[in-house]
């Protein structure tokens, strides 16, 4: 891609959209040198996008420079990760701390942690801050983006999507669960993550237009037969179950409904 935007993973909890600079070559997988409102990060380029809103812009490529400079951060965003765990531990903090990303151009360091309740790391933002005398930021981030940088397996026994191909992790409803007549409990379609499993959505907006052709359950409709009330429905084979009159009761196609009463 040589104009337009690009997706650009910074970490494993930040992506960006970033514009490609004028005569910049540049393909998914490549490893880049990107500018934002925070200074210059390095990334790798997801893909190309369309119609969004650009927080920054691709540079050029990281030569072999880069990657040193990455790969010592790396290790100096390892020790500083072991010395924000004590600190927490010190505060009586009951936080997770799972991952930490310290910028390419050095300026600044965040930390992520997980916690089933709200933290209050104040005191522990200014201990840290001062200790590294940089910019340095905390985030809490939710169980499904810390089971996207995890990985594993999935009850389909795949990769789970959040880790190999999903770019936005979006919310999940109970009400997709039931538009697809799944009614079970919500431990048994919940994912490594404990939240609802994320291919619940896949198939909710085709579910949903499907029942919107559907009578409502418990109106009365005219078929082939005769009269009789709607006791239930499969939306996706577009059949509906049909009592009529006299007692007697069938499925019957959509199409062989020629009215409501």
């Amino acid at each position: 891609m040589t104009a337009g935007s690009a997706v650009v993973e910074l970490h494993a909890f930040r992506s960006e959209v970033c514009s490609v600079a004028k005569g910049l070559d540049v393909e998914p997988g490549d490893l880049v040198i990107i500018r934002d409102d925070e200074g210059e990060d390095l990334g790798q380029v997801l893909g190309a996008v369309s119609a969004e809103e650009e927080r920054g812009i691709i540079l050029r490529k990281a030569n072999d420079e880069d990657l040193e400079r990455r790969h010592e951060l790396d290790e100096k965003t390892r020790r500083v990760f072991g010395l924000f765990c004590r600190l927490k531990d010190e505060f009586g903090l009951k936080m997770k701390v799972i991952d930490a990303h310290w910028r390419w151009d050095r300026k600044k360091v965040c930390f992520y942690f997980i916690s089933e309740q709200r933290i209050d790391f104040r005191a522990l933002h200014k201990m840290i801050s001062s200790a590294l005398n940089i910019r340095v930021a905390i985030k809490q981030v939710g169980a499904r983006d810390h089971a996207r940088m995890v990985g594993g397996l999935g009850l389909c026994g795949r990769e789970l999507c959040c880790k190999g191909f999903m770019r936005e992790l979006r919310p999940i409803a109970l009400r997709m669960a039931r538009q697809q007549n799944l009614f079970v409990e919500p431990a048994k379609i919940s994912g490594l993550c404990g939240k609802l499993l994320c291919c619940l959505s896949f198939e909710a907006e085709t579910y949903r237009q499907a029942m919107a052709e559907m009578p409502r359950i418990g109106s009365r409709v005219q078929t082939g037969r005769g009269p009789g009330e709607v006791t239930g429905f499969d939306a996706l084979a577009r059949k509906v179950n049909v009592r009529y009159d006299d007692d007697i009761e069938q499925a019957v196609c959509l199409e062989e409904i020629t009215g409501e009463e």
